[in-house]
């Protein structure tokens, strides 16, 4: 720029305003000799440059800094309504369909262990009556003092050799019923103890008990009488006694 007389100023250095090109960071004063440039997407329309300290900014300029700001703001909100979605979706699935359905799974699968009422009245209810528990527990008592007193062997024995001497004849080897009386001692506690087992589990399940005590007694009775008649009937002098009677002698 020239004053009127010609003299040049010191605004010779200051170069032209020309055409503004854009790169969507920055407005920059491009020199005429760069040609029309090419305005970029959301770039500051040509012409329009950015302003200077102190400078009131031109119509139609935009804030390179606020519209990156902005598009990162919307980019993250856009991820994070992406996120919500997919968990959204993802939950359903997971629970059947939706939040009230897996609470009725939990509540059923919770009822499903808790036992209801009567379930726990027969759970925690001892056999099958108050009459059959009574029964089974005094027939077990009988059987206990039955076992018990066969464990006397040599009582057991003498007992036997009386009854024998009275109602029929005198053994010829007496002391064999001594070893008879140990065998059926034997048999008599194997029978109560798996009579005892069998009824306590028919007792647990609320089953009627009663007959379990009287079928082991009546098996270690006929067990006990087979022990006896074996060593009885391979005594000579009984056999022949028992011969006698029934020939009419």
């Amino acid at each position: 720029m020239s004053a009127p007389d010609g003299r040049p100023t010191g605004w010779d250095v200051v170069p032209p305003r020309g055409t503004t090109a854009v790169d969507a960071q920055e407005a920059r004063i491009a020199p005429d000799t760069a040609g029309a440039a090419t305005q970029t997407p959301g770039a500051v329309p040509a012409g329009r440059p950015a302003p200077q300290y102190g400078e009131y900014a031109p119509e139609g300029w935009v804030n390179p800094v606020l519209v990156e700001q902005e598009r990162q703001e919307r980019q993250e909100r856009q991820e994070r309504e992406d996120r919500e979605r997919a968990a959204a979706s993802a939950a359903p699935g997971a629970a059947g369909g939706s939040g009230r359905p897996a609470v009725r799974a939990r509540a059923a699968a919770t009822a499903d262990r808790t036992p209801t009422t009567g379930d726990a009245a027969s759970a925690r209810r001892l056999g099958a009556s108050p009459v059959d528990v009574l029964l089974t527990f005094v027939l077990l008592g009988m059987g206990l003092v039955s076992v018990v007193q066969s464990l006397s062997i040599g009582s057991v024995a003498s007992t036997v050799r009386e009854e024998l001497e009275t109602n029929y004849t005198a053994l010829q080897d007496p002391g064999a019923l001594n070893g008879a009386a140990m065998i059926s001692s034997v048999v008599m506690l194997v029978v109560f103890a798996l009579v005892l087992w069998w009824t306590v589990v028919r007792l647990r399940a609320g089953r009627r008990s009663f007959w379990v005590p009287l079928l082991g007694g009546a098996v270690a009775t006929l067990l006990s009488a087979v022990v006896f008649a074996a060593v009885v009937f391979r005594d000579d002098g009984f056999v022949a006694a028992m011969m006698r009677q029934a020939a009419g002698g």
